[in-house]
């Protein structure tokens, strides 16, 4: 893909704290951080699928995805915005290593005693953008304390308890998604119907395609077909070659399905698309 970080990132890595700000839209098919991430959106929108559930965005809202939360970011449409990723690590060692709670936090899900929380972080995020646009001396303590203060707030006022002995094993159909996901990703070049795709795991077809959906928010063809896409993007975006060719090695082949989904997702025809990402190389 083309470079899409406005300036430089703060990575601060032996903090377990990491700064983007994008000026480019994106989408990532299904799939999950060892990180607690947010996302600020400047301008333009955007749309995430969390374990099955949308929740859409426009400028100046945000939304936390937990750690492990499988997660599915439709931002084509969104030419600014703020990623702020905290290491699930980092906030074991804060918290004593109890992790015990989860963050539950986003426009949809707020109550009206919380409106004024979630605005305060939105305040704090908007600091993160004075900052990087300013660059003061000591940017980078900046950042880490403001990043800190976001996931004090978040903590303080979004999170749910979550008590050890109430704690079940992970679900058997979050470890089956997790797996069904990563397999995807190695073998979509690959034809992979339901039928096989289901066999490979042991389960039922119908079965499959239920718990998929329900899990993911997509059925599985179209998301397998959202993976192919992701990787077309990328080389249409940093190669020179020929779209049917590059189609061809993604296991993408049907032309016409692609053109009407590539559209869908990306909101132009490949020709403009490369167009734009060679200009903004210049």
């Amino acid at each position: 893909m083309p470079d899409n970080i406005y300036m430089q990132n703060y990575d601060i890595r032996e903090q377990g704290i990491l700064v983007e700000y994008r000026t480019t839209g994106e989408y990532l098919p299904a799939h999950w951080h060892n990180s607690l991430e947010l996302v600020y959106i400047l301008n333009g929108n955007a749309s995430f699928f969390l374990e099955g559930a949308e929740h859409k965005l426009v400028p100046g809202e945000f939304i936390a995805i937990d750690t492990n939360q499988i997660h599915e970011a439709r931002c084509t449409h969104s030419y600014m915005m703020v990623v702020l990723r905290i290491d699930d690590d980092l906030i074991q060692r804060l918290m004593g290593n109890k992790r015990n709670f989860q963050i539950i936090c986003s426009r949809a899900e707020l109550t009206n005693e919380l409106v004024p929380a979630y605005l305060a972080i939105c305040d704090r995020l908007k600091d993160l953008v004075t900052l990087h646009l300013k660059q003061p001396k000591g940017v980078m303590i900046a950042t880490q304390s403001i990043a800190l203060d976001i996931l004090y707030r978040l903590i303080k006022d979004f999170s749910i308890p979550l008590y050890k002995e109430d704690l079940p094993e992970p679900s058997r159909n979050q470890l089956r998604i997790k797996e069904i996901v990563s397999y995807i990703d190695k073998h979509y070049m690959e034809p992979l119907s339901l039928e096989q795709i289901s066999t490979v795991f042991g389960l039922n077809s119908d079965y499959f395609s239920r718990m998929f959906r329900q899990n993911i928010g997509i059925p599985f063809t179209q998301h397998v077909n959202h993976v192919r896409l992701s990787h077309i993007y990328h080389d249409i975006c940093t190669t020179d070659e020929p779209v049917l060719e590059i189609l061809d090695k993604h296991g993408f082949s049907n032309y016409k399905l692609f053109s009407r989904m590539f559209k869908e997702l990306y909101g132009d025809t490949p020709r403009e698309i490369r167009k734009r990402a060679r200009e903004e190389t210049l």
